[in-house]
This record gives structure tokens, C-alpha cells and sequence, in this order.
């Protein structure tokens, strides 16, 4: 007789549980990834502060901030609508920092924490996409420092500008669109959206991203769902799929356009108004410039900034699009939609001197170069391990074209931006380094803050009520935070601005702070609504103080009103 006995199946033995320790690290050391680069831009950006160093747009951006807090009117629409809102909006609480130090106001030192935070945050994306291409352990840490120090990042991490959370987002949703392309998962479009909607609120070139993007989604979209659905059922799927990832950057573009008609009467105030960037670019004479410098001198300028910002920008596209096309990968073409596209926008903007063109404008080609060589990696299962120094996946050159990514940079940006003619913006910081062969005078950089401290403490001493000095902001943000007393100012996002603009001396207005009524302070309201103020004070007022820079030429003067106490 035989006994049956049943054998169980064998079971899979369930993977061992992460250690606590693992958990731990997998917690802590991102977070330290994150801290210590937003540390070290934030330390650049004191050093640049206290050195006097401040940027006018990053002082109107921190002034859009304070006035939302600290006008005679705070209201969250004093955030204005000329500059989008989303770097501003983030430097609100930070201004309560300046309880315990007024250094952080008064010389703007707010922005700076807000772009060391985005960037600390752009260069932590750039470890992300590093890991989820499953690229060596080197080629990642090459990576991260072709882009984290790079001379224009470390720069504009700390300069308190929105270039940081320009890029933040742009790597952010560049990420997801990666994603989305290896997996086809929607989540992956809506979190592309989210970014794509942020940037649109912190840069207005996010459009030309988001329509690349749209773009791109749909026509990957109709051809892998073609061979299924056929090309009717394609092409709606694709139509699905694109409006995913465009529906939350529309509702940004839509939702902000209202809140500026509803608030200041015009849908897109920084295309239109009088201080947005067409009417910036008019008062500026950028046109005539590119007139007299012809197209061949606009593409010489524009060929020498592209390649300071990255001189193997064309060696790198062209291997990685040559790989592309032998591998049959269409993942380069994330980067290229996201950050190729609005380096293409601002190249026809500058042949049609339809911006100022600074150096900045080029940025968006480090991360293109640096995620373009990453993305020339396949990624393997989910759980396997990344190697060291080189993997299959990877092609032979990817690590010596990262190193040389980041070797050619670091000079070649650094050599630019001490280049008056390259870096407009940024070559004063070589009156810092060289102090004995190089002048702060030269760059208004550093004397634009001096100038704005000194009027800022003149007012102050005459201890005056509030709302009775009266300044268009748009172009002396800068003097607004310096002061102790920013309730004297009436500014330009207060009610009662225009009022007092229309009659100074029966609305308790002593004293007008205006520009010179050329360049950009041809935009000015005060100058605009008393065209010969400057010269005779238009019959209200007597020149009280002319403010001068030192070259010796007049910025901006005092007038104290005719009849005024």
C-alpha cells in the first residue's frame, strides 16, 4: 500500500526587508545632497551681496515681494504682473528673516536664498535623471558637476534672479517627460504639466517649452498607438495625451491672464504694458543696436555667447543625435524639446531685437548638454545596481565626453562673463577678484546699490509721514528696500498712486523721486505723466538733490513739491 503525501509548491521567498539603516541613508542623504549645494549658492549670493553686487531684476523681484507685506497698501497684487509671480511669491515668508536682520532686506539678500534654493533643487533633478538612466556611479558624479559648477550656475545660484527656478522646473518636467517615453504612464504627463504650469509662473520662455512639449507628446503618442488604433484612433489618443500634459500650464496661463485684467486692466501686463518687455526693448534701442551691428556682427555676438556658455554644444548634439538615430531612441529628444527649444526661441529673438540678449539667455544649453549625454544611456531593470565607472548600456564615450563637457566649460563661461562685450551683466564681479586693476565704478551692478542706500538714508533723516514721497518703483526697487521707512514711499501698487500722481501737493505728496528720462526711465509714470519734470520740474516742484553716479552723470533727482510742508 502507497501513501499519497502532497507536496506543497515551492514559494518565492519574499525580498529582504531595506534595513534601517538603508532607509535612513536613502532619507538623509538626499536631503544633504540638497543642503549642501543650496549652502554653498547661497553663500556666493552674500558674498555678491555684501560686496555690493545686486542685480536690478532681482531687486524688482524682491520688491514685488516686500510690497505684498510691507507697503502702505499690502495686498498679494502688489506682486505685480510684469515680472511673473512665482519667484516673488516664494521671497514672501522669507521676508520675515528680516526681523532678526535687516541686511536681508535692504540689499535684496532675499532673492538670493530664493534662487540658491531653486538651483540647489535644479542641480538635485540632475542627480535624479542621472539615476533613473541608471548611468555609472562616475559618469553621474561627472554629470552633477558639469552642471552644479559650472560658472554661470554657481552665479546666478546666488545672484537672487529666476534663471535658478527657470531651470529647476525645465529639469524637473524634462524628468517626467523621460519617464513618460520609457513607460508611457500618465501620471508622468500630469507632473510634466505641474512643472511646465510653475515655470510659465516664474518665466514667460515656458511657453516655448510647453509647445514643444505638446508637440512632441502628440506626435509620439499617434505613432505608438497607430499600429493599434489605427491612424483615426492615433490621432486621438495623442490629442488625449497632449492635452494632459498642456492642461495645468494652460489654466496657469489663462488663470494669471485674468487676475491681471481683473487687477491692472490688461490680460498679459508683461507683454503690453508700459513697462513689459516689448516697451522695455523700445525704450532701450535694441532695435537700432542690431541695425548698426548688421546680421553678420548679431550672429558672430550670438556664435561667441553660445559657445562661452558651452563650446561642445554641437559635438554633443551630434554624436547623441547620431546615436539616436543608430539605436532607433527617440529619448533625446526631451532635451531637446525642453531646453533646445527655448535656445532656439531666444536666438530668432535676438535677430528680431525682440529681447536684450544677455549672456543668461543662453543657459538652457548646460543642462541640454548635460541631460543630452545621460539620456544616451538605456536603463535596465528597476532593481539592478548602477556601475561604477562604466555599463553597457552606456556607449564607451559617454564618461570622457561628460569630464570634457565639464573641463571646456568652466573656462570658457568664466572667460565670457568677465567679457564686457559677452558678459554685460556679469563682469563687474572682476572688480571683487582683481580689486587692483579693476573698478567697482565701472559696473552699475555696484553703484546702482550704493546710490539707492545713500538716497534711501537721505529720506529716511527727514523723518517724513507716510505716503509722501512719491516713486515709481518699476526701475528703483532698489531704494524702496533700503529705506527704514518704506511706508513714506507711495509706489506704484498702492491705491492711491495715480491720485497722487495726478495731484501731488492737495494729496500730501512732499517730495518726487524720478529717473532720468532715457533708457528704461522713459517708462517711468512720473516721467510719463509730466514729460518735462527732469528739465523744469513741470511747474509743481524745485530740485531738491540731483543723485549721481560715478562717472559723474546724473541717475535720478529729488524734487520737493511747491507749496509742500
Amino acid at each position: 500500500m502507497t501513501a499519497a503525501v502532497e507536496v506543497a509548491p515551492p514559494v518565492a521567498a519574499d525580498p529582504p526587508a531595506p534595513s534601517m539603516h538603508r532607509r535612513r541613508r536613502n532619507v538623509v542623504w538626499p536631503f544633504t545632497f540638497f543642503a549642501i549645494f543650496f549652502v554653498l549658492y547661497a553663500l556666493v549670493g552674500y558674498f555678491l551681496f555684501r560686496t555690493g553686487y545686486v542685480n536690478p531684476d532681482a531687486s524688482a523681484r524682491v520688491g514685488n515681494a516686500g510690497y505684498t507685506m510691507m507697503s502702505r497698501y499690502p495686498h498679494l497684487g502688489a506682486v505685480g504682473f510684469v515680472w511673473n509671480p512665482l519667484p516673488s511669491f516664494v521671497e514672501i515668508p522669507l521676508f520675515k528673516l528680516t526681523y532678526w536682520n535687516s541686511f536681508i532686506r535692504s540689499t535684496g539678500y532675499v532673492g538670493a536664498i530664493q534662487s540658491a534654493l531653486f538651483m540647489a533643487g535644479a542641480v538635485f533633478q540632475i542627480r535624479g535623471i542621472a539615476l533613473d538612466r541608471q548611468v555609472s556611479t562616475l559618469a553621474r558624479w561627472i554629470a552633477i558637476a558639469a552642471f552644479a559648477f559650472h560658472p554661470m550656475i554657481v552665479f546666478y545660484g546666488g545672484c537672487g534672479m529666476s534663471e535658478g527656478a527657470e531651470l529647476f522646473l525645465l529639469l524637473w518636467a524634462c524628468r517626467h517627460l523621460l519617464r513618460w517615453l520609457r513607460t508611457s504612464a500618465p501620471i508622468n504627463l500630469v507632473m510634466c504639466g505641474v512643472a511646465l504650469a510653475l515655470c510659465y509662473l516664474t518665466r514667460i520662455e515656458a511657453t516655448v517649452a510647453l509647445a514643444a512639449t505638446g508637440m512632441l507628446v502628440f506626435a509620439v503618442s499617434v505613432v505608438r498607438n497607430r499600429p493599434a488604433w489605427g491612424w483615426r484612433g492615433g490621432t486621438q489618443l495623442g490629442i488625449h495625451d497632449a492635452v494632459v500634459v498642456s492642461f495645468l500650464p494652460l489654466f496657469a496661463i489663462v488663470t494669471w491672464a485674468l487676475s491681471s485684467w481683473l487687477l491692472v486692466g490688461s490680460l498679459f501686463d508683461s507683454y503690453t504694458s508700459q513697462y513689459g518687455n516689448a516697451a522695455q526693448v523700445a525704450a532701450s534701442g535694441i532695435g537700432t543696436l542690431t541695425q548698426a551691428v548688421g546680421l553678420e556682427g548679431t550672429t558672430r555676438n550670438i556664435a561667441a555667447q553660445l559657445l562661452g556658455m558651452q563650446p561642445l554644444i554641437v559635438v554633443v548634439l551630434a554624436m547623441v543625435l547620431t546615436r539616436a538615430v543608430r539605436k532607433r531612441c527617440i529619448d533625446v529628444l526631451a532635451p531637446l524639446a525642453m531646453f533646445g527649444g527655448i535656445l532656439v526661441f531666444q536666438i530668432y529673438a535676438i535677430y528680431t531685437a525682440a529681447t536684450f540678449g544677455w549672456f543668461r539667455f543662453f543657459m538652457t544649453a548646460i543642462p541640454l548638454a548635460v541631460v543630452a549625454l545621460l539620456v544616451t544611456t538605456t536603463p535596465g531593470p528597476p532593481q539592478s545596481r548602477p556601475a561604477r565607472v562604466h555599463t553597457r548600456r552606456s556607449p564607451v564615450w559617454l564618461v570622457p565626453m561628460l569630464a570634457l563637457v565639464l573641463i571646456t566649460s568652466v573656462p570658457s563661461a568664466w572667460a565670457a562673463m568677465m567679457n564686457p562685450a559677452i558678459g554685460k551683466e556679469e563682469f563687474g564681479v572682476r572688480a571683487v577678484i582683481w580689486p587692483d586693476r579693476y573698478s567697482k565704478a565701472e559696473h552699475w551692478a555696484f553703484w546702482g546699490g550704493e546710490l539707492s542706500r545713500n538716497t534711501a538714508a537721505w529720506f529716511d533723516n527727514q523723518n517724513l509721514p507716510d505716503g509722501s514721497v512719491l516713486v515709481d518703483t518699476f526701475s528703483l526697487a532698489k531704494t524702496w528696500l533700503a529705506s527704514n521707512h518704506p511706508k513714506q514711499f507711495t509706489i506704484r501698487s498702492d491705491y492711491d498712486f495715480f491720485d497722487k500722481v495726478n495731484s501731488p501737493l492737495d494729496s500730501g505728496v512732499h517730495y518726487l523721486l524720478v529717473p532720468k528720462p532715457t533708457g528704461l526711465g522713459k517708462l517711468d509714470a512720473i516721467n510719463l505723466r509730466y514729460p518735462t519734470m527732469w528739465s523744469d520740474g513741470a511747474g509743481l516742484a524745485t530740485l531738491a538733490l540731483s543723485v549721481v553716479n560715478p562717472q559723474g552723470f546724473e541717475q535720478f533727482r529729488i524734487y520737493k513739491i511747491n507749496g509742500a510742508d
